[in-house]
């Protein structure tokens, strides 16, 4: 959500696809997703057709622990992808569960793994335990 609103991203009445159905990021996505008002379709691995699904949205988060799981195919022109995924391949290095070198042809806009989510995320807590630390030392 951060990542949308930071880029001014007005979810009201958009379509938005969530790949995976996660408690932790999948479910917590979708209820989020809710509450600014966008109509929200959940896909997982096990989905008919998967690809025409994700394609639906305007909006896609996808985070079904796979790495490059949704591919071109999965994509279409002028949606936002946020990729939530983090995989280690066997070489090492690191990947989402989108392909992200196909979805940069698609795509208007894709959050990136590494330097995506994680980062943001990072930074979140770390504004979290600011605003605690302040607070705290505010009522000593």
């Amino acid at each position: 959500m951060e990542i949308l609103d930071y880029y001014g991203i007005d979810l009201k009445g958009k379509k938005a696809v969530v790949a995976g159905r996660s408690l932790v990021v999948g479910k917590s996505a979708a209820m989020m997703l809710l509450g600014r008002h966008a109509t929200v379709t959940m896909r997982h691995t096990r989905t008919a057709d998967m690809p025409a699904e994700c394609r639906n949205g305007e909006i896609l988060i996808v985070c079904a622990g796979r790495p490059k799981i949704v591919g071109e195919g999965h994509l279409a022109p002028g949606q936002i992808a946020i990729d939530v995924g983090i995989n280690v391949l066997e070489n090492g290095s690191m990947c989402g569960d989108v392909d992200f070198e196909a979805a940069m042809d698609v795509v208007e806009a894709i959050a990136p793994v590494p330097g995506g989510v994680g980062t943001v995320s990072a930074s979140v807590l770390a504004k979290h335990v600011i605003q605690v630390a302040k607070k705290s030392g505010e009522s000593s």
